[in-house]
């Protein structure tokens, strides 16, 4: 899990201001208050032009897989859920949302999930689309998880994100 990788548009590519969705700049400073909240992301270590050097998450060379590309189903999913519900809930006790979160958007390493993606963390309370985002944020990780057989309600996470968002 050591070692350091850049965020791209694509596979091996750099992120560009208009790519992937603000560039940098932003995707450093959302992964910088993340790290802050305790929220496991890869660590981001400097923005070099239009790229951000971070943590490399996986072993040896091999990056750690994508939450969409686990092999586990059903209640061995339990662990992983929880995880992202989580991540979901601490977000937004300090008022965010992910804003693309979904399975493509979380990697797992060793039993653990890291987010990534995140340049457009979103301000749930002045963001006219805050609590749209943060819903679908919801409906995209329990859709996700039930369509493996380990059903969730995304209607529970989302008030439960809302009441640690407005509570």
């Amino acid at each position: 899990m050591h070692g350091l990788s850049s965020s791209g548009d694509g596979p091996g590519e750099p992120r560009t201001p208009g790519g992937g969705g603000g560039g940098a700049a932003a995707e450093f400073d959302a992964l910088g208050r993340m790290h802050a909240l305790g929220l496991p992301v890869p660590y981001p270590v400097q923005i070099s032009g239009t790229e951000v050097l971070m943590e490399f998450i996986g072993a040896g060379t091999a990056a750690a897989p994508r939450l969409a590309q686990t092999r586990a189903d059903g209640a061995d999913l339990w662990p992983l859920f929880e995880q992202v519900a989580e991540i979901v809930l601490v977000l937004a006790r300090a008022g965010f949302a992910h804003g693309d979160l979904c399975a493509y958007n979380l990697l797992v390493h060793e039993g653990r999930v890291v987010v990534i993606d995140v340049p457009q963390l979103v301000d749930v309370a002045s963001n006219p689309q805050g609590a749209e985002l943060l819903e679908r944020d919801c409906r995209n990780i329990c859709e996700w998880f039930s369509r493996r057989g380990f059903d969730r309600s995304h209607d529970h996470l989302f008030a439960e994100a809302l009441g640690e968002v407005f509570g």
